[in-house]
C-alpha cells in the first residue's frame, strides 16, 4: 500500500496531472468531432490535434473532416454526431427542429470573413453610404451578410427595400463584379479577396470594421461566431470528457494567438488551403473562447433572421441552446455570460 500511494503522489507531481484528475476522470477516452475544414470554423480542434494537447488530456479525438457546414443539419438528424464544430446559421435550424444542440463554447469571431466589396463601377457611384439605394449588390440570397447591411442602412439612414440585390453565389459575383454587371458584392472569405484582386474591388465595410471615408473603424454590424457543439447524450454521459476537449482547445486558441505563423502552417495543412490565404483569413478572425452576452445575442438574431425568411417556423429563446456550465468549470474566468439551461 505504501509503494502504490507513492507512486501516486508521484504521479500527482507531473505536469497537467493534478489538473486533469481534479477535473475528473474522462468518460470515455475516444471521440468523433465532426469538424468543418475551414479555418474560421475549426482551426483550435486542428492546432490541439497537431501540438498533442487532446493526448496531454488523457483523450483522442478523431477529425471527421467534412467541407460545407451548411450540411450539419441534415446530418446531425441521423444522432450519429456528437461533437462539432458550427455557428449560428447551422445551429438555429436544428434547434428549431426540435432536435437537442448546445453551444458549449464559442471559438472565433468570424464576422471580418463577412465583407461587403464595391466594384470599379460602385468606386464611382458610392460617393456616401446612401448612394447604396442606387446601385446593385451579388449576393447568395439569405446569406447572413445580409444581415450587416442591414445593420449599416438602419446606422446610415438607407432605406435597406430599396437596395436591388442580384442572386449569385460568391464565384458568379466575382465575374459579374469584374464586368460591371453588378456595381457591388456581398460574401465572404476566400471570395471577398478574389473580388479585391480579380475585379479590382475595394472592400467598403465587413460585419465589424467600417472602411467608409470619414467612417472608418470598429463596428457591430454582424455577430457570427463558430463555436463548440454537443448533443444532449454527450452532454449527460460525457461531461468530463468534454472538459478534457475544451481544456485542449483553450490550449490550442493560446498557441494560435501567441505563435501566429506556427499555428498558420498547421491550420493550412490540415485545412488543404494555401498558407497565404490560411494568414489572411486567419487575419480577419478573432480567436477566443471567452462567453459573453455579443454570442448570445447574436444568435438570437439569426433566429430573428431565419424565421423572416421561413427558413425555421417558429422562434425559440436563443439562451436555450447555450450550456456554459461545462466552460465555466474549465476555467471561470472565460465566462461572462451565463446560459441557465437544463440539458435534456
Amino acid at each position: 500500500m505504501r509503494t502504490l500511494t507513492v507512486a501516486l503522489a508521484l504521479l500527482l507531481l507531473l505536469p497537467g496531472v493534478g489538473d486533469v484528475l481534479a477535473q475528473g476522470k474522462p468518460e470515455v477516452t475516444e471521440i468523433d468531432a465532426w469538424l468543418v475544414r475551414d479555418a474560421q470554423m475549426s482551426s483550435q480542434f486542428a492546432v490541439a490535434d497537431q501540438l498533442g494537447y487532446f493526448k496531454a488530456e488523457g483523450i483522442k479525438v478523431n477529425p471527421r473532416w467534412y467541407i460545407a457546414g451548411t450540411d450539419l443539419p441534415s446530418m446531425w438528424g441521423a444522432g450519429n454526431i456528437h461533437l462539432g464544430t458550427a455557428t449560428a446559421t447551422m445551429v438555429v435550424p436544428i434547434a428549431a427542429s426540435g432536435q437537442a444542440i448546445y453551444n458549449i463554447a464559442p471559438q472565433s469571431d468570424i464576422a471580418g470573413t463577412q465583407q461587403i466589396v464595391l466594384g470599379k463601377k460602385g468606386q464611382e457611384l458610392v460617393r456616401s453610404p446612401k448612394d447604396f439605394e442606387k446601385i446593385k449588390i451579388g449576393m447568395p440570397k439569405g446569406a447572413s451578410v445580409t444581415m450587416a447591411i442591414q445593420a449599416m442602412s438602419r446606422d446610415h439612414g438607407i432605406d435597406f427595400n430599396r437596395i436591388q440585390f442580384v442572386n449569385l453565389s460568391p464565384p458568379d459575383a466575382v465575374t459579374a463584379l469584374a464586368k460591371g454587371d453588378i456595381d457591388a458584392m456581398a460574401a465572404w472569405a476566400p471570395w471577398v479577396f478574389n473580388a479585391v484582386k480579380q475585379a479590382g474591388g475595394k472592400v467598403y465595410f465587413t460585419g465589424n470594421r467600417s472602411y467608409i471615408p470619414g467612417k472608418e473603424g470598429q463596428v457591430d454590424w454582424l455577430h457570427v461566431h463558430a463555436g463548440v457543439v454537443a448533443s444532449g447524450k454527450m452532454l449527460r454521459e460525457n461531461p468530463n470528457t468534454l472538459k478534457a476537449v475544451l481544456r485542449a482547445l483553450r490550449k490550442a486558441t493560446d498557441s494560435i494567438n501567441k505563435d501566429r505563423d506556427a499555428a498558420v502552417k498547421i491550420v493550412a495543412r490540415e485545412m488543404k488551403t494555401d498558407e497565404a490565404l490560411t494568414r489572411d483569413i486567419m487575419a480577419l478572425n478573432i480567436y477566443s473562447m471567452e462567453m459573453n452576452e455579443k454570442i448570445h445575442r447574436g444568435m438570437g438574431e439569426f433566429v430573428d433572421f431565419l424565421h423572416s425568411l421561413d427558413r425555421i417556423k417558429q422562434k425559440f429563446p436563443a439562451e436555450s441552446v447555450f450550456y456554459t456550465r461545462l466552460l465555466e468549470e474549465v476555467d471561470p474566468t472565460l465566462v461572462k455570460w451565463k446560459a441557465r439551461t437544463e440539458v435534456r
